[in-house]
């Protein structure tokens, strides 16, 4: 099941995404759930199931306006320099421990959204990744059982401001460019999605591949980071964990092939679908 969160005629919506659109859910679930994260927090997800079973879509594609798959997520954790070969591209040694940052809902855009170009900066980079949406209130989770507390997966473009980033001992800056990165297009919930471990994940900029990784490359596994992120916190229902991005990125190349307004950007993961979006100069 993909599920999504949409504005139709400025109305916050969600639902479940089919081939031919998109049926809604605002209202057919218990409690007359207004929001996916509610929904989430509800425990009335497999509802959905069996509404979409039995409906038609409510909207084609051409009728919504996407948001972020959860548009007001309590919080958003990423982890940097998590696959084996970006680390080496970028001349590291493998960590000990994942490199873990925050990010702000509002320094992303949803699916053919509009990224913004740096205002200060012109090294924009790209970076694929997996995310992990949880389903289930967590803390102090085993690695062996974290995937139990996992709704589903969506895709992120963790939009970078390489000369930002390196400013100071911390990476905040570079990571919390105003509409900098991308979230989307919707959740695969965990039924429907491949195993986290083994995914494909490919970015093409205007068309040209750029990364191609696996999955399967993560030095730390999207299990482990659950358990070790909720040893420190709770993770809540709608929380997102970004996984790193594979090898490939604008700032590896020689020289380094940043993002400039024009660019359009897409980035697909196998079971999760496509996010595309686009870089603007405002």
């Amino acid at each position: 099941m993909k599920l999504a969160s949409f504005r139709v005629a400025g109305r916050e919506r969600f639902g479940v995404v089919t081939v031919d659109g998109i049926i809604e859910l605002n209202g057919r679930l218990a409690g007359c759930q207004q929001t996916l994260r509610a929904a989430m927090e509800a425990g009335v997800l497999e509802e959905a199931e069996q509404v979409a079973a039995d409906a038609e879509p409510d909207y084609a594609f051409d009728e919504v306006e996407w948001q972020l798959p959860i548009p007001k997520p309590e919080k958003i954790y990423c982890v940097g320099q998590n696959y084996a070969a970006h680390i080496r591209e970028m001349g590291y040694e493998l960590p000990e421990y994942p490199s873990i940052f925050t990010r702000f809902p509002r320094t992303f855009v949803p699916h053919k959204g509009n990224m913004i170009m740096p205002s200060h900066s012109e090294h924009f980079d790209y970076e694929g990744e997996m995310t992990v949406v949880i389903g289930t209130e967590a803390r102090h989770v085993s690695e062996a059982e974290a995937l139990d507390y996992v709704a589903g997966y969506t895709i992120c473009n963790d939009g970078s401001v390489r000369d930002w980033q390196k400013r100071g001992p911390q990476v905040s800056p570079g990571k919390n460019w105003e509409s900098s990165g991308m979230l989307g297009p919707w959740i695969t919930t965990s039924n429907d999605a491949k195993d986290p471990g083994d995914m494909f994940l490919k970015t093409w900029v205007n068309g040209e591949l750029r990364q191609d990784g696996h999955t399967g490359d993560l030095v730390f596994s999207a299990a482990y980071l659950i358990s070790y992120i909720s040893t420190f916190i709770t993770l809540m229902p709608g929380d997102m964990i970004t996984t790193g991005s594979p090898s490939g990125v604008a700032v590896a190349y020689d020289p380094p092939r940043w993002l400039e307004p024009g660019d359009h950007i897409e980035i697909e993961i196998e079971t999760l679908g496509k996010l595309a979006g686009q870089v603007i100069d405002i």
